[in-house]
């Protein structure tokens, strides 16, 4: 039999989940405003059960959406996934699963083709390196960026950057 403790959480947490997908460490950070961790728990464990909270979704979904759609690279969904309380081992699957489905390195180019299609690609040393550092603050490894720049910007450009000249 659910205590109206019970039900007044559950409530809060539909209310929430209405809104927007929390994990379940942030959702019972909510949700421990109202109530002692035991019923917190109690309530919880409920939604996993209703199939209403799932850090395993949450995860992938959000990584999908960050990567595919807003350009984000794996670091940065990584952390922004820690922040949001998702344990690091089930971050780490569902970072995998979606470098997986879409690879990084398409990820990576067509953040770069939308990026150049607004400013157009980079042609003396000082936008370049101004590039690079923009792509290493959205999450993209170091190496991989210059990968995906040496394959995009011209030949002469990129040996200027690389030069100093």
């Amino acid at each position: 039999m659910e205590t109206e403790l019970h039900k007044k959480l559950m409530a809060q947490a539909g209310k929430l989940l209405a809104r927007r997908a929390y994990s379940r460490a942030e959702l019972g950070e909510r949700l421990a405003r109202l109530a002692e961790s035991d019923e917190v728990d109690r309530a919880l464990d409920h939604l996993v059960e209703l199939r209403l909270l799932n850090d395993a979704n949450y995860a992938y979904n959000l990584s999908l959406h960050r990567l595919t759609r807003e350009g984000w690279g794996p670091l940065r969904v990584r952390r922004e996934l820690i922040e949001r309380r998702v344990e690091p081992a089930t971050a780490d699957e569902a970072l995998a699963r979606v470098l997986d489905e879409t690879g990084e390195e398409t990820i990576l180019k067509r953040y770069l083709v939308r990026y150049a299609g607004r400013r157009g690609w980079p042609g003396d040393r000082r936008r370049i390196q101004r590039l690079v550092l923009h792509l290493e603050r959205r999450g993209f490894g170091a190496e991989q960026v210059h990968r995906a720049l040496r394959d995009e910007i011209g030949t002469e450009a990129w040996r200027r950057f690389e030069t100093g000249e």
